[in-house]
């Protein structure tokens, strides 16, 4: 019920509390319209009606006539709301007729009100007629209404109640037009935005979504991010860069971005400036694989060490131990310090099939092929890296054990010629 007063008031565009008698037609009019008005205020409706009938039949003011049919329908007589629009061509009395009416669902009676006494210019026509066909399920003709409302008044609401019936209907480009326009001439209100977004969203228009989004921006950064999402999965790099630089979104959202990009050098640089900044070890951490990733130089590889080093005494975990010790025996810095590190790294987790091919390849590097082979033998994946040491393993084992058997024969054919 308090859900439909505030319908009503909504649509009559004013309080209905406040009356406008002019001038004074009887003695004390202004203490009985305070009556009234306490009356109502405490719910005595009873009260306030008898006070309105008796300024009403001694003013004949319309105000008065308009408060007892407000009163009436806040007291559920409606079938004495209707009666007394039979008598007047008061606008808002008509209009409580209409509401009475709905409220007994008599939408046939409403409509036939509302065509024979109210303009058809005006707003709460178009409005009721609109309601009462879509209680009818008539999508159709309620929207003919909504449109021609719209027209009369293009307001966010007004829009967005029409809009919201096309995509019922799913007339999406109709309803896309519409918001279209109105965002061109009025900007973006948040409510047209959204409906908008949810539009775009729905037909899967990923690149409208986004510019959407950006407009959006202005409510909440929230919707940034979301378009530059959008931007980066799309592989949409240069408005996503324009974007970050645009709105001032930050140095984390660059290193995503160049990540992603895979610049792996700049990114790598973003991560150690976001470290000098916030002397978060995570972003030393991110820099370091990053670099590695860059296809860094020798000297840059030692740096990495280094600094792996450092993050590794805050930090014991086998990923780390692991990492460390891998770029020492790849790149040949220090082979006896990286399967150490290695080892450390399967104490933690003796099954990661990464750490035991690190550890493989420590032994390879050492020349020690057969050691090397019976660790990482049991491995089957299909993973370019492994299986290329697998290969090289497995071609060292055998030029070994050529390299004895040759020796062996060589040896016992010297024996022989010997006798």
């Amino acid at each position: 019920m308090i859900r439909f007063i505030l319908i009503i008031l909504f649509i009559l565009g004013c309080s209905v509390k406040k009356i406008e008698i002019g001038q004074k037609s009887i003695p004390n009019e202004d203490e009985y319209i305070i009556k009234a008005l306490v009356a109502e205020s405490d719910g005595n409706y009873k009260e306030s009606l008898k006070i309105y009938r008796f300024l009403y039949q001694k003013t004949n003011k319309k105000v008065y006539l308009e408060k007892i049919a407000e009163d009436l329908f806040y007291m559920r007589k409606y079938d004495e709301v209707i009666k007394l629009a039979k008598n007047t061509d008061d606008k808002k009395v008509l209009k409580y007729a209409v509401f009475s009416l709905l409220k007994e669902k008599r939408y046939e009676e409403a409509k036939k009100l509302l065509l024979e006494k109210l303009n058809e210019k005006d707003e709460f026509f178009y409005s009721m007629m609109s309601y009462i066909l879509l209680k009818e399920k008539k999508y159709n003709e309620a929207l003919n209404y909504l449109k021609s409302l719209y027209a009369l008044n293009p307001s966010k609401q007004n829009l967005l109640r029409m809009v919201d019936l096309m995509i019922k209907l799913k007339k999406y480009n109709e309803a896309l037009a519409y918001l279209r326009t109105h965002l061109n001439l009025y900007g973006c209100e948040y409510d047209v935005c959204i409906r908008l977004a949810n539009i775009y969203k729905s037909l899967y228009d990923y690149d409208n979504l986004a510019t959407i989004y950006e407009k959006l921006g202005i409510y909440n950064q929230k919707y940034l991010i979301l378009a530059l999402n959008i931007y980066i999965e799309n592989r949409n790099f240069k408005k996503a860069e324009k974007l970050i630089e645009e709105y001032n979104l930050g140095d984390e959202y660059l290193l995503l971005l160049y990540e992603k990009m895979k610049k792996y050098k700049k990114a790598a640089f973003i991560a150690l400036k976001l470290y000098n900044k916030t002397a978060d070890n995570r972003y030393l951490l991110k820099y370091c694989e990053l670099m590695y990733a860059s296809n860094p130089s020798k000297q840059e590889v030692e740096d990495i060490v280094k600094k792996l080093k450092y993050l590794v005494t805050f930090y014991p975990n086998a990923n780390l131990y692991n990492f460390l010790g891998y770029l020492l025996i790849k790149y040949d810095i220090n082979l006896k310090e990286g399967i150490e590190y290695v080892q450390k790294a399967l104490l933690m987790d003796s099954q990661n099939i990464d750490y035991i091919d690190s550890l493989a390849w420590g032994y390879y590097k050492l020349g020690k092929c057969k050691e090397a082979w019976e660790i990482i033998k049991g491995i089957d994946v299909d993973d370019k890296e492994i299986n290329y040491h697998k290969k090289k393993i497995l071609e060292c084992l055998k030029e070994k054990n050529d390299t004895s058997k040759n020796s062996s024969k060589n040896k016992r054919g010297f024996v022989k010629k010997k006798k």
